[in-house]
């Protein structure tokens, strides 16, 4: 399967279970980094969850994804807003003219890509000076992520770590180290069901039909419980960002 399918038939309980990134972040690059009702390109847009805080800031915002589950996803919920531009391309292969946006921001995703041909890509979308912004939302290391971890690790046969595995040295080697970091709290109190489905929205969890998405499942009402107090578990999370500027090489 190749990465632009990976969540194919999945597009439904990801927009519904996956988290929204913090307010502050969208708040510092509207105050810090001048994006408040510029165009910039959400690069593996998905669902559309980042693209919304953009949308939110004033932004036009070209939404670009090569998943046509998702996208149409994006486009149900987001359609009727002022500004969004959905696009079927890739990181690789926006197909955005060039010179086009403010700011390319990638969330969530960045570990999907081809780092050196997005690089290239940015490069020529990009207006003189403008930035890129890489975002994830990150577990807080805790008892219930591990207890997640664990299971996964058990179960999910292409699990390798959380956000697939990124690892900060990738992304600064995007940036060539010029970069900055910001982090924000973003912590979720989550019922069962909205527990669950953040984890089934996961690309490495086993799919409908698959043998192992029964044990799959009764293993997160297992971690539930053993977590939860007074109906919900503590998601202990924070948004991370990644902020630079890049060059063609």
């Amino acid at each position: 399967m190749n990465n632009a399918e990976k969540f194919t038939g999945i597009a439904g309980v990801y927009a519904a279970s996956r988290p929204c990134y913090a307010e502050g972040a969208f708040d510092r690059l509207c105050s810090d980094y001048g994006f408040a009702g510029q165009a910039v390109a959400d690069v593996g847009s998905g669902t559309g969850i980042f693209t919304e805080g953009l949308l939110r800031r004033g932004c036009t915002v070209y939404a670009v994804e090569p998943n046509d589950d998702m996208r149409a996803e994006a486009e149900a919920r987001l359609a009727s807003c002022g500004g969004f531009v959905s696009v079927r391309g890739s990181a690789e292969t926006t197909g955005l003219p060039d010179g086009a946006v403010y700011a390319v921001t990638v969330a969530q995703a960045f570990h999907w890509f081809d780092a050196e041909r997005f690089r290239a890509e940015c490069a020529r979308i990009l207006k003189p000076g403008g930035c890129v912004v890489i975002a994830y939302n990150v577990r807080r290391k805790s008892p219930l992520h591990e207890a997640v971890a664990e299971l996964n690790r058990a179960v999910c046969s292409s699990f390798c770590g959380f956000c697939g595995g990124m690892e900060q040295e990738r992304i600064a080697a995007f940036f060539g180290g010029e970069m900055k970091t910001e982090e924000f709290g973003n912590d979720l109190l989550l019922d069962e069901n909205a527990f669950i489905g953040r984890h089934l929205s996961s690309s490495y969890a086993p799919r409908e039909g698959e043998p192992k998405r029964a044990e799959y499942i009764a293993g997160l009402r297992e971690i539930f419980r053993e977590h939860a107090s007074g109906g919900t578990v503590s998601y202990s999370q924070l948004t991370q960002v990644y902020i630079g500027k890049i060059g063609s090489r």
